[in-house]
């Protein structure tokens, strides 16, 4: 990085992460970091207060990277402990801003500063001095016309999120990012006798000669080590090379490579036996393995290279209180098999190890004990009871083999895990029962929703990334069934915006498929009142315009019934539902709620909560609580982009 010659406006975001862990993520998420920032007075108002970062001048008298890191040190030495300051690892800089009031037309550089991992020691606090916040925090009420930042600091934020969003999804990026300098690494090497008391201090004035103790304490603080194992000769009068106890040579040190063909694999028998007294040491911990559990929560099914489970490993030794308490945790799977499709009962039988017998009888009851049931829902409300062989470790792959589905019309669809306000698809990997346990974290992850109203159930419906030119050929009677189910429950909710006519025509047919051919006597003007125009008109019309329609729904209605050229099936009416959806826009859409804001100046700016629709044609914004059409965004002509 250059100096440069002239005094230059910059920013500097210092973050931190919140615990080591957070370097290891591949899923960003910003209430992993911490972000330095100052509280400032707002012109005119005495009483009000806004968020800054921290602001400076380079003088260009030294390197640009070593100023800032000095800048860095120098204002934050109030608010830390014992007055040392922070000390950043490195300076990345980032992009220019565009200035704007009394210093419109000029440009300013942010430079991101990363530091280390938060500490348990309490900060102290000043006024006006710079104190870390929390990023997610800050991020949930940043934007351009926010009262809490000034204007630069806002967009500086928005970028900063962007690009850690974009650094977690590289391999080692944050990891490198947060890695002492190559200098600090010198220093604080484990095996370096020289240690610098203070920070800059040159190496001609390193300590040398630290005891190993001093050593050891040292090593504890750097590396917040749990245990460091030193050599104990280190520093003593002992001489390093005592007689030794015994010596043991290789008798085939020397020989050459051996000749592989003629060594001898030992016979099953003695190496069953040796496994035998591992797995005594390594899997008979009966309170370690209810710790791992319970406290821990590992993985019951988590595999080795064999492919063989916990499960496997305390049948094999015959450890039957362990086995007990797997079969007993709601995730073990039962069924499970290793690489040469044995079950942890054939093991058992064949090791014959330990409590043997009692492990055997525990695993056969385990075996023949009834599946337990996930019930899969339709979206007309029907549900299927489906047989969890593997328990909560089944797949979503399993669930849809159980589902009794023909191959083809597995194809066409997947399990959905929904909640009154969140839908979410399954990959085909996923483990359902997993996120049901796990769905007030997720709650808490995606959305500011309260988890406690949030009931999640499992349902099957339309795969959002079905081509609608795989659809439109699709002939059986189910697979229409279960797509037509799941369109007319969309169109009643409203998330089908179409004209009117449109929304008459799929009345009609809804009519003809609900009450058969149209009789006159029966199907009179007063026959459609508003808790039947709610079967078949979308819920945001029926006060508004849908009493101006009773007329023609029933003349479509009785055309339809009269219509010879039309079959009568169910299947085929239902097809003929389906096609008339095919070309409204938001059709097999996955719908999640966000925000947009209109044009305007920075104090005139509106937030419009929105429903975004995203399906293979693109993306489709509807007015939160009318479902009006807000735009269509096709899939080729949508760009992404922070603007500043």
């Amino acid at each position: 990085m250059g100096s440069p010659t002239d005094t230059e406006d910059v920013y500097v975001a210092v973050i931190r992460p919140k615990n080591a862990g957070s370097l290891n993520s591949r899923e960003y998420r910003a209430k992993l970091y911490e972000i330095l920032m100052i509280e400032v007075p707002v012109e005119g108002q005495k009483k009000k207060r806004k968020k800054v970062l921290l602001e400076t001048k380079l003088q260009g008298e030294k390197d640009t990277a070593q100023e800032i890191l000095d800048y860095v040190l120098e204002s934050t030495k109030l608010v830390s402990p014992s007055n040392q300051g922070v000390k950043g690892k490195r300076v990345v800089r980032m992009k220019k801003f565009t200035l704007d009031g009394e210093r419109t037309g000029r440009e300013a550089t942010l430079f991101l500063v990363p530091t280390a991992v938060k500490e348990n020691a309490k900060n102290s606090y000043n006024t006006g001095s710079p104190v870390f916040y929390c990023f997610q925090d800050i991020m949930r009420v940043c934007s351009e016309s926010s009262t809490h930042f000034s204007t630069v600091t806002a967009r500086m934020l928005i970028a900063l999120d962007k690009w850690l969003d974009e650094q977690h999804a590289q391999s080692h990026a944050i990891s490198a990012l947060f890695r002492p300098s190559p200098l600090e690494r010198i220093k604080t090497n484990i095996t370096n006798p020289a240690y610098a008391t203070e920070a800059g201090q040159s190496e001609n004035s390193l300590h040398m000669g630290y005891t190993a103790l001093e050593i050891k304490s040292k090593m504890m603080a750097l590396e917040k080590a749990d245990m460091c194992i030193y050599n104990p000769l280190f520093g003593s009068d002992l001489q390093y090379t005592n007689r030794v106890d015994k010596v043991v040579i290789n008798p085939y040190f020397g020989l050459g490579a051996p000749d592989y063909s003629k060594i001898q694999i030992p016979k099953r028998e003695k190496w069953q036996r040796s496994m035998s007294s591992v797995m005594e040491d390594k899997y008979g911990k009966v309170e370690a393995t209810s710790m791992l559990l319970e406290k821990g929560k590992c993985n019951p099914n988590l595999l080795n290279g064999q492919l063989s489970s916990p499960l496997h490993f305390a049948a094999g030794g015959g450890h039957a209180e362990i086995v007990q308490i797997l079969l007993t945790h709601s995730e073990t799977d039962r069924h499970i098999s290793d690489q040469q499709g044995r079950s942890p009962l054939d093991i058992c039988e064949e090791n014959k190890q330990n409590k043997w017998e009692e492990t055997v009888t525990l695993l056969k009851d385990a075996v023949n004990k009834p599946y337990e049931k996930v019930r899969i829902y339709r979206m007309d409300g029907s549900y299927r009871s489906v047989e969890l062989k593997h328990g909560n470790n089944n797949t979503v792959q399993q669930i849809m083999e159980g589902m009794r589905l023909s191959q083809e019309t597995q194809q066409y669809f997947t399990i959905w895990i929904c909640s009154e306000n969140i839908n979410l698809q399954l990959k085909p990997f996923h483990k359902p029962l997993q996120h049901i346990r796990d769905w007030a974290e997720i709650v808490s992850e995606l959305t500011n929703l309260e988890p406690q109203r949030e009931t999640p159930q499992l349902f099957l419906r339309r795969d959002v990334k079905l081509p609608l030119d795989v659809e439109k050929k699709i002939e059986e009677p189910l697979a229409i069934l279960i797509l037509f189910d799941e369109a007319r429950y969309n169109l009643l909710k409203g998330f089908y915006p179409a004209p009117d006519a449109k929304l008459i025509t799929l009345a009609s047919l809804l009519l003809q498929i609900v009450y058969g051919n149209y009789e006159s006597k029966k199907h009179k003007q007063g026959f459609l009142n508003e808790e039947n125009l709610k079967s078949i008109v979308p819920i945001t019309k029926v006060k508004s315009k849908a009493p101006h329609w009773t007329n023609r729904i029933l003349h479509e209605y009785k055309s339809l019934s009269t219509s010879e050229g039309i079959s009568k099936e169910m299947h085929h009416l239902q097809r003929m539902f389906l096609q008339n959806c095919w070309d409204i826009p938001t059709y097999g859409a996955a719908f999640f709620t966000g925000q947009i804001y209109t044009k305007g100046s920075s104090s005139s700016h509106k937030v419009i909560r929105v429903y975004v629709g995203v399906n293979i044609k693109g993306l489709h914004l509807l007015n939160l609580e009318t479902k009006v059409k807000k735009r269509d965004l096709p899939t080729g002509g949508t760009h992404y982009a922070i603007v500043p």
